[in-house]
């Protein structure tokens, strides 16, 4: 009983000392935000995790650009792997670098920047906040004023940032997601959390876009398949099965060729890494559009995802994806239209079926032809730019 007594005033202490200690930082950040003020003065701001090289950091600096002309301020929160495109955030909007202090695993110095932050930002009438995958943006809305518009982007459910932000969703004066899929599942969430209906009304879908080429480099009609990776190495890519698909398809000595765009190279066993080039990662915009005519298949085999960003780049240049059928991929790939979904099952069997689908196209030139045509026409039809900007500016004046 004793003992209980001791542990819960105990636990009653350490609680009020952490809130006196976050209230004490956050007052600080805000007096040291006094002196940034005069460098910050937009009325757009945003909060972006990272400016390496990404199919969402693509995404933010397309984002950006759309609001060019009021000189918004980027502040990346988290420590980038590098500098890849640093340059194209800059060339949109003044950038300030949080990453540099790298503390961001570390709750006193966030409740800082949070101190910091609200003042920069509530200095500013009529301020816009637009915040995506990152934490710092979350534990700042509370603190500004009721007149700043609090905007976030969901790309897709999984990596954890969605239950993040559910104490914060009534502060969300706007939530865009980019495809059905998440839509659902973010509609799905509030339910099961017991979130007020009335919040679905504030969630807006706006699909990305990617620049669409005139027309389509002829793929070649030689009897080697190009197949081609483009992404990051994280665990749900699961791009170690590239590598064993690798393997399995000179096993069958299947006609192909596989090219990997990013720094996946450790993310391949050593055994399969002699059936694959590794180009690393590309940041030159007419390198990665070069790469992708050159080659007549896009692979992905991830476990989760929303809606790749390479994707919509490979059927822009007539490519055919072969990928799992996970997140909203199936609302744009129709299996065996302009596309090949496989079915998310165990590793092996997505393997064997992928497999099973390279060899195919390797042997029917008329077929892959006929997909690739038809993946351009999709794509000039459903991913083109025309309407990206307008969409975004009407959520960022729709205060």
């Amino acid at each position: 009983m004793g003992n209980n007594i001791l542990y819960t005033f105990i636990r009653h202490s350490v609680k009020k000392l952490f809130l006196y200690t976050e209230t004490a930082f956050i007052l600080t950040g805000r007096l040291v935000g006094l002196l940034f003020i005069p460098f910050f003065k937009s009325q757009f701001f945003f909060l972006f995790p990272f400016y390496h090289i990404g199919g969402a950091e693509k995404v933010h600096i397309k984002i950006v650009r759309c609001l060019k002309e009021y000189k918004p301020v980027v502040f990346i929160t988290n420590k980038s792997k590098n500098s890849a495109l640093k340059k194209q955030f800059t060339q949109s909007a003044k950038t300030f670098n949080f990453g540099y202090f790298n503390y961001f695993d570390n709750p006193i110095f966030i409740n800082f920047w949070v101190g910091v932050l609200c003042t920069i930002i509530n200095n500013n009438k009529n301020g816009v906040v637009f915040g995506c995958n990152s934490i710092l943006f979350y534990k700042l809305t509370p603190h500004l004023k009721p007149q700043i518009f609090c905007i976030d982007l969901i790309h897709a459910f999984g990596g954890g940032i969605e239950d993040f932000s559910l104490p914060y969703v009534e502060r969300l004066d706007k939530r865009v997601v980019i495809n059905k899929r998440t839509l659902k599942d973010l509609k799905d969430q509030y339910r099961l959390n017991n979130i007020n209906e009335k919040m679905n009304e504030r969630i807006i879908l706006i699909e990305n876009c990617v620049r669409i080429p005139e027309s389509i480099k002829r793929k070649n009609n030689k009897s080697t398949l190009k197949i081609l990776y483009v992404g990051r190495g994280s665990e749900e890519k699961r791009v170690n099965l590239i590598g064993k698909i690798s393997h399995l398809c000179h096993q069958n000595n299947i006609p192909v060729e596989f090219t990997l765009v990013g720094d996946v190279r450790n993310s391949i066993e050593k055994q399969y890494s002699m059936y694959c080039n590794f180009l690393g990662e590309v940041t030159d915009e007419k390198l990665i559009s070069e790469i992708y005519d050159n080659s007549d298949v896009l692979l992905l085999v991830s476990s989760r995802e929303g809606f790749p960003l390479a994707i919509m780049e490979a059927m822009a240049h007539g490519i055919v994806t072969i990928s799992t059928d996970v997140g909203g991929i199936s609302e744009h790939i129709c299996n065996g239209r302009n596309g090949f979904l496989i079915k998310n099952e165990s590793e092996d069997l997505v393997i064997k079926n992928v497999c099973k689908v390279i060899n195919e196209l390797a042997s029917n030139k008329f077929l892959m032809n006929k997909i690739s045509l038809e993946a351009y026409e999709y794509a000039k039809t459903n991913f083109n730019c025309k309407n990206f900007c307008s969409q975004y500016e009407k959520v960022f004046w729709s205060k």
